[in-house]
């Protein structure tokens, strides 16, 4: 049942060009990028939701509100899909999972409840929002599937993975495809 779908957000990296962690970069409103993200994912219909920490860790904890879910990744020097493997195993009873990196900023909710509704229609491993044919970063895993992910080498590139078998859902969201990486990409978003 799609209803049970965990959204997660990833935020595990040493975000070196950022120079900070992402999670703890704030817009205009003085909020951090860790719970607007999971917000989002909350009011797109995830429950529960969460955030993968992983380098300063405790930094960012001492940030964040007490009531955020945090999931931590002691691998996350090891590779990228680490962060997925500690999202899948902190939540057995999950029946989907869908994953946002924290750098992915601005997505709607109304894209989170698209690809929940099309999960929920067609309850295959994989799905990806496209926007204008280019894929997203967003990805809906089902419980089946995930378990497949947990068996990938530490530095594996999830999207390798996924990239055969996802199905493609188009949405009317630039803010899939956005990779905020430095600290002049943020001032660009922040300025708008």
């Amino acid at each position: 049942m799609v209803e049970q779908t965990v959204g997660i957000v990833l935020a595990a990296g040493a975000s070196q060009r950022m120079g900070m962690p992402k999670a703890l970069l704030r817009g205009a409103d003085g909020i951090p990028l860790a719970v607007r993200q999971t917000a989002v994912l909350a009011a797109g219909g995830c429950a529960p939701v969460a955030i993968v920490l992983g380098a300063e860790s405790e930094r960012i904890r001492q940030e964040l509100p007490a009531t955020l879910r945090v999931v931590e990744n002691t691998r996350w020097a090891q590779g990228r899909a680490t962060s997925v493997q500690a999202g899948i195993v902190a939540f057995p009873e999950a029946t989907g999972f869908l994953f946002m990196p924290v750098d992915a900023v601005g997505v709607k909710p109304e894209t989170v409840r698209a690809i929940l509704a099309a999960a929920a229609r067609e309850p295959a491993a994989i799905w990806r929002p496209v926007y204008q044919a280019a894929k997203g970063n967003l990805l809906w895993v089902s419980a089946a599937a995930a378990h497949e992910l947990l068996n990938l080498p530490p530095d594996a590139r999830v999207d390798d993975w996924a990239r055969p078998q996802a199905r493609t859902l188009a949405v009317d969201d630039p803010a899939i495809l956005r990779n905020i990486n430095t600290p002049a990409e943020w001032a660009a978003f922040a300025a708008q």
